[in-house]
């Protein structure tokens, strides 16, 4: 995978141009009316309007996040294939593949009749959305842009379930885990990050970020929050004229690591360094949480030297 991290940052943590929330619209559709009453009506992020009269029992998930948040949600034994990477839980990598992030597999797609798709809206292209609505199948669109978009997200899709408990038990454990580290970091002194996602070029992430909400739960503000783009490309110069107090990578193994840390000697010496694992940080899903709590660890090494109990 670590061949492919560049093309990740551009993919995976690009977040799109979606202003609205899928949280907002999918929690006011299914409160309305549980599924097997009347037809449920959703409007999901891409602002398509889908209507469910039961629950699907084919689900196909386009991206290793939205395989995550399915599980979670108690749809895991719905899912009949997902896309490359889509590797945790553990069952789900004994799932049918029907294409990566780049490609979709369409005849394999079409051989597993799918009841509902379960796409990613900056990993869709408008020809694949296209295709989608030719061929009749339903596309529900997922993309949580900020931390508390997870939760709910969790929520909304376990109404998809037979039954939402699993869902609603793990959405309250992710929400849980966040309060906790608000309350741990709340109060600490700022301090100022670099996170980097790809080297060549280098690539971080602005302040409308799902990772920059990440930063701010622990306490840390993004150097670069006020880029224009969700995934932007910075200059060395910029670098090292933001002046940042930690840097932080996605890395995805020591030699990776290795190599970063030989840039980042170059470029700011003495400045205090730490890497995060790809696949939590990555992923706008349900071990993010963990990522976080990664994250805000390495943030309080760089404080006074006396850290909070």
């Amino acid at each position: 995978m670590s061949s492919l991290l560049p093309r990740v940052a551009h993919r995976a943590l690009a977040g799109g141009s979606c202003c609205t929330l899928l949280a907002v619209y999918l929690l006011a559709a299914f409160l309305a009316a549980p599924l097997g009453a009347a037809p449920l009506r959703i409007t999901d992020d891409s602002g398509s309007t889908l209507l469910f009269a039961t629950s699907p029992q084919r689900i196909i998930s386009l991206a290793p996040n939205l395989t995550e948040l399915a599980y979670a949600a108690g749809l895991g034994g719905k899912l009949v294939a997902v896309t490359a990477y889509s590797d945790y839980p553990p069952e789900a990598k004994l799932l049918p593949q029907v294409g990566d992030a780049f490609r979709l597999d369409w005849e394999r797609l079409l051989a597993l009749k799918p009841d509902l798709v379960l796409g990613w809206q900056s990993g869709l292209s408008a020809r694949d959305r296209a295709m989608f609505g030719k061929l009749g199948i339903k596309l529900l669109v997922l993309e949580p842009h900020r931390l508390q978009d997870i939760p709910e997200t969790v929520r909304a899709l376990g109404r998809l379930a037979e039954s939402p408990v699993q869902a609603e038990t793990a959405a309250r454990d992710l929400e849980q885990q966040q309060q906790a580290l608000a309350r741990r970091y709340a109060q600490r002194p700022e301090v100022r990050v670099w996170l980097q996602v790809a080297a060549a070029p280098l690539l971080t992430v602005n302040g409308r970020h799902i990772l920059s909400d990440v930063l701010r739960l622990c306490g840390a503000r993004n150097v670069f929050a006020d880029q224009p783009l969700l995934t932007a490309a910075v200059s060395v110069e910029a670098l090292v004229a933001a002046r940042p107090q930690l840097l932080l990578a996605l890395a995805d193994g020591p030699q990776q690591e290795t190599a970063i840390r030989r840039d980042w000697a170059r470029l700011a010496p003495g400045v205090p360094t730490g890497f995060l694992s790809p696949d939590l940080l990555s992923r706008a899903g349900p071990r993010l949480l963990q990522g976080a709590a990664s994250v805000c660890r390495q943030v309080e090494q760089v404080r006074s030297p006396v850290p909070i109990p």
